[in-house]
């Protein structure tokens, strides 16, 4: 459906759907210290195996990546998962990233990146699933019945130069920290004018805040979706600090969970921005959007509203009426006073767009809630246990609380690492030899600890780093007093550090 339906529709000579890379283990290996790699793959077949090709991931289970999954410059690549015959495939470990590439598709395949190896866990920040336009741009995309979702930062990203990409039918929820967020619609920053994004038929739910970002200035239709978080739903910026998207947002089910109910007796509208008058220099920390530039660029129709009143401590009748009070134009952060968005971003007439079947807003829920999501095409379709929790967690009985928001149970630090206590040598320990190890308990969501010693404060310059948790100083000078620390730090490049102690050596 929508911009990107005649993705692949005519293949060229050399594609041989007869003849797949053919997924069958859940092996993986890692390309970045040249580990071999292993035939029935999904790197393999990803990243060795090139040309137009269809790929199919026939193993059911987990398929554990060792790092960042690339599918780059490439055209005419089908990845699916619907010949598997039992749970399918779930992708967990690291980011899957779509880059520069055009004609593809994903279907019936679950990513989500936050799960990580027990073992041997990388506290990575990427996304489940990049598409990603950077060089020569990313078109003709299709993401369809995929399960999107328990990343450490947006589930799904969707940016650069882009243009016709369609996500239908897919769950996008969960996460595995605080600020898991369902995505990035479209670009963030400066996006390519001619963008064209679908986004249909998708259960966006669960994750404690934000769910979708679009930050033009190119073309988003967003319509048939069912839409279940408490604040920042959906979000409207202007990422390159003049033009926001012309968007049509039709016949969606939006759903507000009464999961803030000490919030101060408010709540927010679905259809979000933080507005200025003027064009400006685009800041990650301050994305607006911009009024003078964005006149007849919404249009909002068709709707449907199920809003918590915290007040009252009960859902008000499902909203229907005057779509514009649907919007709300807010501070960051956000306070319990705000209006509606300025009437001048309103457009009365939808842009064009492709034709396509649009549901009546009453058939959204029911339809999505059967068919969104990674359910393989067997004699009975069914979502796997995760899936499973976010579609009950949407659903809203009576009065009660939502069920559940993903994460269940933060991590001590909340996607940042833990902060490192110092064992060994005690505080203002004296007579300590010039050559001793230095000790500390571990963090949580910590890949390295870069050490600090030196005779005088503050440390600035690393001295060593390690993944244990100790270090042996040497050469130390006799009768000297030193100060050291120890910084936590993730693959992001996230860090935390311990207090600084203080020993004499003898």
């Amino acid at each position: 459906m929508g911009w990107a339906k005649y993705a692949f529709h005519e293949p060229p000579s050399n594609y041989y759907p007869s003849m797949p890379c053919v997924v069958s283990n859940g092996d993986d290996y890692n390309p970045e210290i040249n580990e071999e790699p292993i035939e029935g793959s999904l790197r393999y077949c990803i990243e060795e195996v090139t040309g137009p090709r269809l790929i199919k991931v026939n193993y059911n289970g987990e398929i554990r990546l060792k790092t960042w999954l690339r599918l780059e410059d490439e055209s005419y690549v089908k990845i699916t998962g619907e010949y598997a015959t039992g749970a399918g495939p779930t992708v967990t470990g690291a980011e899957f990233r779509i880059k520069d590439c055009n004609n593809i598709v994903l279907r019936y395949m679950r990513f989500r990146s936050g799960v990580l190896d027990s073992e041997n866990p990388q506290y990575h920040c990427g996304r489940s699933l990049n598409i990603w336009g950077d060089q020569t741009g990313c078109n003709d995309i299709i993401v369809d019945h995929c399960s999107i979702g328990a990343s450490r930062d947006d589930n799904i990203s969707v940016s650069g130069k882009l243009c016709r990409v369609t996500v239908q039918n897919c769950i996008i929820g969960g996460g595995t920290i605080g600020y898991s967020r369902a995505g990035i619609g479209s670009a963030h920053g400066p996006a390519h004018e001619h963008e064209r994004l679908t986004y249909c038929r998708n259960l966006i739910t669960n994750t404690l805040e934000r769910q979708l970002v679009f930050t033009g200035p190119g073309r988003v239709d967003f319509f048939n979706n069912v839409v279940s978080i408490s604040r920042r739903t959906l979000e409207i910026w202007s990422g390159d600090g003049t033009n926001g998207p012309k968007m049509n947002i039709i016949k969606n089910h939006f759903q507000t969970p009464n999961l803030y109910l000490l919030r101060g007796g408010f709540f927010e509208d679905p259809i979000r921005a933080v507005e200025t008058e003027n064009p400006y220099t685009p800041n990650s920390n301050s994305p607006l959007l911009v009024l003078s530039t964005g006149d007849n660029t919404l249009h909002i129709s068709g709707n449907l509203y199920l809003r918590f009143n915290v007040s009252a401590g009960e859902y008000e009748p499902t909203y229907t009426s005057n779509e514009w009070n649907m919007t709300v134009s807010q501070t960051s952060p956000p306070t319990a006073i705000y209006t509606n968005l300025a009437t001048s971003l309103k457009k009365d007439d939808p842009w064009d767009m492709p034709s396509d079947t649009i549901l009546d807003v009453e058939e959204v829920e029911g339809h999505v809630l059967e068919n969104a999501g990674c359910r393989l095409p067997l004699s009975n379709p069914a979502l796997d246990s995760y899936d499973q929790a976010l579609r009950s967690a949407q659903l809203i009985t009576g009065n009660s609380p939502s069920n559940v928001v993903f994460p269940d149970n933060l991590p001590a630090n909340d996607g940042k690492p833990g902060i490192p206590l110092l064992d060994a040598p005690t505080h203002q320990a004296t007579g300590v030899p010039t050559t001793v190890t230095l000790t500390w308990t571990p963090s949580d969501e910590t890949d390295d600890y870069v050490i600090y010693i030196g005779t005088s404060t503050p440390l600035t310059n690393p001295t060593a780093t390690t993944g244990n948790t100790q270090w042996q100083a040497t050469g130390l000078q006799a009768n000297t007093l030193y100060h050291w620390r120890v910084v936590a730090r993730d693959s992001c490049e996230q860090t935390t550090g311990s207090e600084v102690r203080s020993f004499t050596t003898e």
